[in-house]
């Protein structure tokens, strides 16, 4: 794993807390790792919503040695299939960009029910009731509250389906999502040409997420189409998911185009925040790039 051989960087720019509907880790968390390690800037990049930035907002005044980014990892439908954005600076203001944020709640929430309708069309007991008992197990009530009945973290659900019989073992789960899917299409993501030009114009930036396997293995072609398709003003060049030998070659390609570059743990759980806070391996010389193009909308 690249957090066994790399220091901490000075930043982790891909966080989730249990705002996101796979993640478990407490907000609070985050922040103290990040002054333990003396890590200076973090972003919180919710799947899909801006909900947790106002936790974000009041959690970041009792953190003055911590700068936070207003942030979310934004999923959209692109020409080559989903693709995940993560999206840095968002203002105080946000009134404009609600029909994409509640597009974002109603495909989660229509997800989830095509999910449930899927596997009863395979002759699987897994209703809407079941998959509101898996959220409140995990989920907290609030969020909740707020999103409504989502979609299940696929590991959650992965071994429900497992304890119930569903499948054998968990290596299944995708054939019998896609099967599901087969009987009952599952809701595409968002639009890349609904979500971003109504974020950019609130003068967010956007990187492509993870992106080595969206990039094809550093295929020149793919990156160009993607880079144009989601106009990218960066890449998360240091991710647990990008092999070491590749992290130079996305960061020269940035490089090349005036992107700024990015790293983050992706921590989920707070197990993660622990075992994987700032273990990116990014250079930290690449954050200034990303502040000078947001410095208005970063905290603290």
């Amino acid at each position: 794993m690249r957090e066994d051989t790399v220091a901490p960087a000075s930043y982790d720019l891909h966080l989730h807390t249990s705002w996101s509907y796979d993640a478990e880790a407490d907000l609070r968390n985050h922040f103290e790792r990040a002054k333990t390690l003396g890590v200076g800037c973090i972003a919180i990049t919710e799947h899909h919503v801006l909900d947790s930035i106002p936790d974000v907002i009041a959690m970041s005044s009792q953190y003055p040695e911590v700068r936070v980014i207003p942030s979310a990892e934004l999923t959209v439908t692109t020409s080559i299939g989903a693709v995940d954005l993560l999206c840095y600076g968002f203002p105080s203001q946000t009134t404009s960009l609600q029909p994409v944020l509640d597009a974002y709640h109603t495909w989660q929430q229509d997800f989830g029910a095509a999910t449930c309708k899927g596997l009863q069309a395979l002759g699987h007991d897994y209703t809407d009731t079941h998959r509101a008992a898996l959220l409140d197990s995990y989920r907290p009530t609030r969020t909740i509250d707020v999103q409504g009945q989502t979609h299940v973290s696929n590991k959650i659900q992965r071994s429900y389906f497992v304890e119930r019989g569903f499948i054998d073992h968990i290596d299944d789960y995708r054939d019998l999502l896609r099967a599901a899917g087969e009987k009952v299409p599952f809701p595409l993501y968002p639009a890349v040409d609904f979500v971003i030009p109504s974020v950019k114009e609130l003068g967010v930036v956007v990187a492509i997420a993870h992106p080595h396997g969206y990039f094809a293995q550093a295929n020149r072609e793919r990156m160009d189409t993607l880079r144009a398709e989601c106009t990218l003003d960066g890449v998360e060049c240091a991710h647990q998911s990008v092999p070491a030998d590749f992290t130079p070659i996305y960061r020269q390609y940035c490089v090349e185009h005036g992107l700024f570059s990015t790293g983050g743990s992706d921590s989920h759980t707070n197990e993660d925040v622990q075992t994987k806070f700032a273990l990116h391996g990014g250079d930290n010389a690449w954050l200034g790039d990303l502040l000078g193009r947001i410095e208005d909308r970063v905290l603290n």
